[in-house]
């Protein structure tokens, strides 16, 4: 996203708001509707890999199927969502999402295939429901649909915002104007019914990112790329800051200890962390293997993500999704925040030790 809204809202509070914007979507429905195109699916069997990271899923799910060698850490890394720690004000649910999307793009570009995103700035109206299909909003998804019935009918999938809830899926088809998509439901082994083209949860805006050709990026430069992007990220630079990058584990800390945390999104939160650590020492242990004149500094901060993905790991399972754990209980949360603070020294070590790779390596650049 790339702003939060002027009146924010969790995944828990849209889910309890279904009813009154499918009335919204219904009182929408006398609108014009867009072409309609027979079915068309995708020919390649797409593979969801589970993840919480939805959008590091989708996208690697996408590129895999589009023939790029890649799985969750390659594309977790050098899109830099590893590396994102965004926690707002009480560490609500939208902390894993709520951040610049555009970030991630370049980074993408670097696996091997050109990107293509049409992303709408509006869907939530200041009134009535919190999601609201005016006929304008309505008409960014006729677009969206319009921009994904292209891909699918070339043979190629992409990634859509909003799916069931608002998380991020693939498409790998249209029909009579919904969506046929891989998502997290089939990890939780649930029916992926065809969405309608103004059915997606979308706070923030319709999106989608598409892939439509091949690309060749030099591998040496792809990496630079990737441990600068993870460098500014953990630095937080931007208007994000202070929530967006290590500062973000003081924002978590004191909402833990002063009893300010929402269950269920601190619970979501720490899932999706834990995750993107993990995911960042893979990252950078392959980097680290690829480029001889820095992989001292990446073995360092490889070795500090260790002791921060196991920090995080505990915290998730102190406070498990989606029941949120015990966090009435003072002394649970003192420990969350204890967990919190061994996870910020270990990553702070890292990003000094990724910091010295990126000085290193600009060094050894003509």
């Amino acid at each position: 996203m790339n702003e939060p809204s002027k009146t924010p809202q969790t995944r828990r509070r849209f889910l309890k708001t279904m009813t009154p914007a499918a009335a919204a979507m219904a009182a929408a429905g006398a609108l014009a509707q867009p072409g309609e195109r027979a079915g068309t699916f995708v020919p390649m069997d797409v593979k969801w890999p589970p993840a919480w990271l939805t959008w590091v899923a989708s996208t690697t799910a996408c590129l895999k199927a589009l023939d790029v060698d890649c799985d969750l850490a390659d594309v977790a890394g050098m899109s830099g969502y590893a590396f994102v720690l965004n926690v707002p004000e009480g560490v609500n649910i939208s902390g894993p999402t709520a951040f610049p999307w555009d970030l991630l793009n370049e980074g993408v570009r670097m696996l091997g295939r050109t990107t293509l995103v049409y992303r709408s700035p509006e869907f939530e109206g200041e009134e009535g429901p919190p999601i609201v299909v005016t006929p304008r909003t309505r008409e960014h998804c006729r677009m969206a649909y319009e921009i994904v019935a292209r891909e699918i009918e070339a043979g190629r999938p992409c990634v859509v915002w909003g799916a069931y809830q608002p998380e991020f899926a693939v498409v790998v088809g249209v029909e009579d104007l919904k969506y046929h998509v891989k998502s997290s439901r089939q990890v939780l082994r649930q029916a992926e019914e065809p969405i309608p083209f103004d059915g997606v949860i979308a706070p923030s805006g319709v999106y989608v990112l598409a892939f439509p050709t091949a690309a060749q990026v030099p591998q040496d430069g792809a990496d630079l790329f990737a441990i600068r992007q993870a460098d500014a990220l953990l630095r937080g630079a931007g208007p994000f800051a202070p929530h967006l990058g290590l500062s973000a584990y003081d924002t978590w800390i004191s909402a833990l200890e002063e009893n300010r945390a929402e269950p269920f999104g601190n619970a979501y939160c720490a899932q999706c962390f834990a995750e993107g650590r993990r995911l960042a020492r893979q990252f950078l242990a392959k980097v680290a293997l690829r480029r001889p004149t820095i992989t001292e500094p990446l073995n360092r901060a490889v070795a500090a993500y260790f002791e921060a993905e196991y920090a995080m790991a505990d915290l998730a399972k102190l406070f498990p999704f989606p029941e949120g754990g015990q966090l009435a209980d003072p002394a649970k949360r003192t420990q969350g925040a204890e967990l919190l603070r061994a996870a910020k020294d270990a990553e702070t070590r890292a990003a000094a030790a990724i910091a010295e790779a990126v000085g290193t390596g600009l060094a050894g650049q003509p």
